[in-house]
């Protein structure tokens, strides 16, 4: 294989031990000083330009702070066993959080300023692009705690929840696997990887190695979760949320119903995920699938790919939207923001880091040569593209899209992929993988991830009742396997501890609905670029431009999109269906 590319971070500091993190950390905690110092109870007697310029200093402040914090986080991807790192990381964690408290009033101050305010700040043209923060502030306020609370509550998170969620990955990072028939031993993104071999004996036993680690570490992790789904639970009620959800689509900007509706649409078409797997098993020469199955490429229909290969397919689909896509996304490469090797220490799984604007952003992947990994790629320079775009145009404080709309460039990505391969496949046996990659990459995307959102969501109601056991846990899982796959897919004894092994259940709460809105919201884009041709372009990259800038609903409308239709949902779910029906045409 190609030599992978690992990202250089020496652009934002040399190393850990750089004295240029202690000095910016010292201008970081002096900005904030400063700030307060100027505004602190005052923020409601300010008119609309005045809080204007108090919200530049503000950006100016937190950029001061993100930009040690962010190296921590990326340091800390691809090192957490170095002891080094992780002091790094603990410090900066530390006084980053200590300066951040010091602005926290900020955001509570506009939020909590009184109708005249509010009314004063409407009409003021100079603070116009700061419009959409004022607007999450005051919708945040009914939730927002007095500032010396929310500082605590900032604080107790660095041994809480950020703690809880460090010994997981830290602990996951450990783990080594022998397999028979593989030399030396392997980490979990290595295990995880064959998981899709073509040998069926060498996928049994990279799916049973992974799961039968994660049924022995399994009370450790169910005390993790149980630790942060309280956490979250007094939190919400110090916060007067009606629900363990309500924080995440207040964050998102989406309203309870949508979230059920995309959900009951999605659950409702499971048959449809289930006649794909019966499918699949046909194809594959199997009476029916098991779990280890599920991801199994078909025969003589997957190849190795270097990964200078899969750089050039990804920048090429790039080009087929536009020419500025494929340059913001091939900077990542020539700019050194890829770390894409695996290795001892580098956490499993890929993302982006968006970063802040004018500190570009950098991608990390786990390259194994398959094509899943060509499309993961796509999908993190998705997130590239997005976050490079917004930094144009928006400032800090609009610069971040919320969770559902980070997931549409990225998915968008991964449909710009699909396309040009399935144009440039030769024979029926390539086109038949390559419709199915995009079939499971649709039902990984959305039916999966709702699978997963109504787990969590059945968890956490019974975390409000006391400790949810490892075997609560295991029974939560199992019912979700069961209304996804049916009778479908035969499930070994050992998938009932796949709960223990979803980062995202530790890491965030109620993100994996995203996904499936991503997926489903990106059927409908891409449906408008097949009937709007170059026109399409500009009004998709305007979008992603948009940032954090405004609420979905807001960002789509020029895209003629309404999210408050029912019907929405079910249109892209027709695509999925339409997928199958071409599939099972060439089984």
């Amino acid at each position: 294989m190609t030599s992978l590319p690992q990202w250089d971070l020496r652009g934002l500091y040399d190393s850990p031990e750089d004295p240029a993190i202690e000095a910016d950390l010292d201008r970081a905690a002096a900005a904030a000083e400063a700030l307060a110092a100027r505004y602190e109870g005052r923020v409601a007697a300010l008119d609309g330009a005045d809080l204007a310029a108090m919200l530049v200093e503000y950006e100016a402040a937190l950029a001061r702070v993100y930009r040690p914090q962010l190296y921590a986080q990326l340091v800390s991807a691809t090192a957490t066993l170095d002891e080094a790192v992780r002091a790094a990381a603990a410090h900066i964690g530390e006084r980053t959080t200590a300066s951040l408290n010091r602005v926290r009033f900020v955001d509570v101050e506009i939020g909590r300023a009184p109708p005249e305010s509010q009314s004063r700040w409407a009409a003021s043209e100079t603070l116009t692009p700061y419009g959409h923060h004022v607007c999450r502030a005051r919708a945040a306020a009914p939730h927002t705690l007095p500032v010396e609370v929310e500082a605590a509550l900032a604080t107790k998170d660095l041994t809480g929840r950020a703690a809880w969620s460090q010994l997981y990955d830290e602990r996951c990072a450990a783990w080594r696997f022998e397999l028979p028939g593989r030399e030396g031993s392997l980490n979990l993104a290595e295990v995880r990887s064959l998981r899709e071999a073509p040998e069926r004996e060498t996928r049994a036993a990279a799916h049973a190695a992974v799961l039968g680690r994660l049924s022995s570490e399994s009370s450790l992790i169910a005390y993790i979760i149980n630790a942060l789904y309280q956490d979250h639970r007094l939190e919400n009620a110090l916060r007067r949320h009606e629900s363990p959800v309500a924080p995440t689509l207040l964050d998102d900007e989406l309203p309870r119903e949508t979230l059920d509706a995309l959900m009951t649409a999605v659950e409702d078409h499971y048959p449809v995920a289930q006649r794909y797997f019966t499918l699949k098993a046909k194809a594959l020469g199997l009476p029916r699938l098991a779990t280890h199955d599920v991801l199994a490429p078909y025969p003589d229909g997957e190849r190795a790919v270097r990964f200078d290969e899969a750089r050039d397919e990804v920048l090429a689909s790039f080009e087929a939207l536009s020419p500025r896509a494929r340059g913001l996304a091939e900077a990542f490469f020539t700019e050194g923001r890829v770390d894409a090797a695996p290795r001892p220490g580098k956490r499993d799984g890929a993302f982006c880091a968006g970063m802040v604007p004018g500190v570009a952003p950098r991608v990390l992947v786990n390259f194994h040569g398959r094509l899943r990994d060509v499309f993961t790629l796509a999908h993190e320079l998705g997130h590239g593209v997005h976050f490079a775009l917004a930094a144009e145009r928006q400032s800090l404080l609009n610069y971040w899209p919320t969770s559902p709309m980070a997931e549409t460039a990225s998915v968008f990505g991964e449909m710009l992929l699909t396309r040009r391969l399935l144009g440039a496949a030769t024979d029926d046996r390539a086109r038949r993988q390559l419709l199915a990659a995009r079939i499971e990459e649709a039902l990984g995307t959305i039916h999966r991830q709702v699978a997963f959102t109504r787990y969590e969501r059945n968890a956490h109601a019974q975390r409000a009742h006391g400790v949810v056991t490892v075997d609560a846990l295991c029974s939560l899982w199992s019912a979700e396997l069961t209304r996804l796959y049916g009778d479908t897919v035969e499930r070994s004894p050992l998938d009932v501890w796949g709960w223990a092994g979803i980062p995202h259940l530790i890491h965030y709460r109620f993100y994996c609905y995203s996904y499936a809105f991503g997926q489903l919201l990106v059927f409908a884009l891409y449906d408008r670029w097949e009937r709007q041709g170059d026109e399409f372009a500009p009004r998709y990259l305007d979008l992603l431009s948009g940032g954090g800038g405004d609420t979905p609903e807001a960002l789509l409308r020029p895209l003629g999109i309404d999210l408050t239709d029912p019907g929405f949902w079910r249109g892209g779910l027709d695509v999925v269906t339409r997928m199958v029906d071409e599939f099972a045409s060439a089984v």
